[in-house]
């Protein structure tokens, strides 16, 4: 009976195990409110969704996706609340090791909480630093940048993958020149060129550049930051293997150990003939339409915004960057569901004697062990794309302020007016947008 209890258990997993995280039609329907710019109706539906979209494993991603629809219908508020909880959940789950159990390995990575990726976490701090500009707390976002700049620090000693973050070090130097801590802001603004320097060829975005004029010790600033477009969303790609396929890769991986050798010489004997089913994820790029901006203060000069922030690459790049810890583990668990389902074969025989149970328990386990292989398509889907940038120098007073909208041919297809904006001398006003559509 001891050989059938992996089996039984994995059977169970598998009829109770039906959250996969928010669906497709989910982000659909929040993304045609994000397209409308109709943030405040995209918020409320997440969070009257969040016991129907979001399980138990989604906390985290239920508070990133909150928080930044929030934050785009500047409900600073409570944005800046979501993204507490947010960072709160970051420390407790970076403080549990991620279990690589056989019970939770058999059926797929929903087992497992959500957890921010660097480039996320990183845009915590960022978007927590604009709900405390907007609030009129620099001091709290210069918080923010602090821990932003801790936290990428010990990121950057991994050597590998996407471990920095070039327009969140920027930010920070420019919050930190704010409050007068120049060292603070020196460093930072050298990892950013640094990261901006690593990310060639793999990112279109850029350290910005904005000369500032010769009467600049008279004037003040306007920084607007324009958030933009949708970040591309996981997809789950399945494909089919030969068993004999993928036995290579599996010798020697500890995941295996103390399988019975007995089911093991049952496996080696079942091997060849059958196939097993992988998944893994990919990235669907999401249409939008607004692919530059230009702002402009009154009848002064367009200055056409920059790409400062290349967040579909950074979302690329660190999936690419999983790719083979993400495929072995793949192939483990199809290794896993089919050497349980050869245990339930053996329990069903020696409990029946009769072969045509044995086959049918075998191959239940195994239709449902296909069905439930789905990678793991969760994300933070509600980021924008990209995040672009502009620094107009202004005279001290009042300016109604334009950040016109354009399509990849150039064309203006529309325009937001930040009206009286109060810019004083020597200081800086901050400005932001988010554009879906």
């Amino acid at each position: 009976m001891n050989t059938a209890r992996p089996a039984l258990v994995l059977l169970s997993c598998l009829i109770l195990s039906a959250c996969a995280g928010p669906s497709l039609r989910y982000k659909k329907e929040v993304n045609a409110l994000f397209d409308k710019g109709d943030f405040s109706a995209a918020a409320a539906k997440i969070e009257n969704n969040k016991d129907k979209a979001y399980g138990k494993k989604d906390a985290l991603l239920y508070l990133l996706d909150l928080g930044a629809a929030q934050n785009a219908a500047h409900q600073n508020g409570p944005s800046n609340e979501a993204f507490a909880q947010a960072q709160e959940k970051i420390e407790e789950l970076s403080a549990q090791s991620i279990s690589a159990n056989i019970g939770t390995l058999a059926i797929n990575d929903y087992t497992q909480p959500y957890r921010a990726r660097v480039f996320e976490q990183a845009l915590t701090y960022f978007l927590r630093g604009l709900d405390y500009l907007a609030l009129g707390a620099p001091a709290e976002a210069a918080v923010e940048a602090r821990k932003a700049v801790f936290f990428l620090d010990k990121t950057r000693d991994s050597k590998t993958g996407y471990n920095d973050d070039a327009f969140v070090q920027y930010f920070a130097s420019l919050i930190f020149e704010d409050m007068g801590l120049r060292s603070d802001a020196r460093i930072s603004r050298a990892n950013a060129k640094n990261a901006y320097e690593k990310q060639k060829g793999k990112s279109a975005a850029q350290l910005p550049d904005f000369p500032a004029p010769p009467d600049y010790a008279d004037k003040g600033e306007a920084i607007i930051f324009h958030l933009n477009g949708k970040v591309p969303q996981k997809i789950s790609q399945a494909v089919m293997f030969a068993w004999n396929d993928i036995w290579f890769t599996l010798q020697g991986n500890g995941e295996l150990d103390g399988v019975p050798s007995d089911v093991m010489n049952a496996v080696y004997a079942g091997a060849f003939g059958n196939s097993v089913t992988v998944s893994f994820a990919q990235l669907r790029d999401e249409n939008y339409m607004i692919t530059s901006s230009c702002a402009q203060a009154g009848e002064g000069p367009q200055v056409q915004t920059q790409l400062a922030a290349d967040i579909a690459a950074a979302a690329k790049q660190t999936l690419d960057d999983e790719i083979i810890t993400n495929r072995m583990r793949m192939i483990t668990r199809a290794a896993v569901k089919y050497i349980l389902s050869v245990q339930a074969r053996l329990a069903a025989k020696k409990i029946s004697g009769n072969d045509t149970v044995s086959s049918l328990v075998g191959m239940t386990i195994s239709v449902l062990s296909n069905t439930t292989e789905k990678a793991d398509t969760r994300s933070w889907f509600t980021l924008p794309a990209q995040i672009r940038m502009a620094r107009l120098f202004l005279p001290p007073g009042q300016h109604d302020i334009k950040l016109v909208l354009f399509d990849d041919a150039g064309r203006a297809i529309d325009e937001h007016v930040f009206e009286k904006v109060q810019i004083n001398k020597g200081g800086r006003t901050y400005l932001y947008l988010r554009t879906a559509k």
